[in-house]
């Protein structure tokens, strides 16, 4: 950290190393301290920035954690509909298909007993043709 000018140094000095009158190295000197004091940042100028960050970030970290909170919320909530859909669909599916299945083997349990009488027909009947 610079520090800032000694006006009774700067006085002295442009009024022995440059020749000046006395009056006019102060002058100059005063002007400068005042110059580059109004411009410089105190440690409580520091401190009140620092302070004033510390709050906008505590605000926005809050702030993030309640967005987050929220998507995470709706998130869920549109992966439990996601699944009773799925499950819906899955289950209307499911029962669909027994549905069809039931009614195929309904099909292929009359087609075998057809063909059951008549291979038993065919049976009687060589039994029959033959001495």
């Amino acid at each position: 950290m610079t520090e800032s000018p000694d006006t009774l140094t700067t006085a002295r000095r442009l009024e022995h190393d440059f020749g000046m009158d006395k009056r006019a190295s102060e002058g100059i000197a005063i002007a400068i301290h005042e110059h580059t004091t109004a411009n410089l940042a105190t440690k409580a100028d520091l401190h009140l920035v620092q302070e004033s960050l510390r709050g906008e970030m505590n605000e926005l970290s809050a702030s993030l954690r309640g967005e987050m909170r929220e998507l995470s919320a709706a998130l869920r909530g549109e992966m439990n509909e996601l699944d009773a859909s799925l499950r819906g669909h899955t289950d209307s599916s499911v029962a669909g298909l027994r549905s069809e299945m039931h009614g195929e083997f309904k099909t292929l349990y009359r087609n075998l007993w057809l063909m059951f009488v008549g291979f038993a027909g065919v049976i009687v009947t060589l039994t029959k043709l033959l001495p």
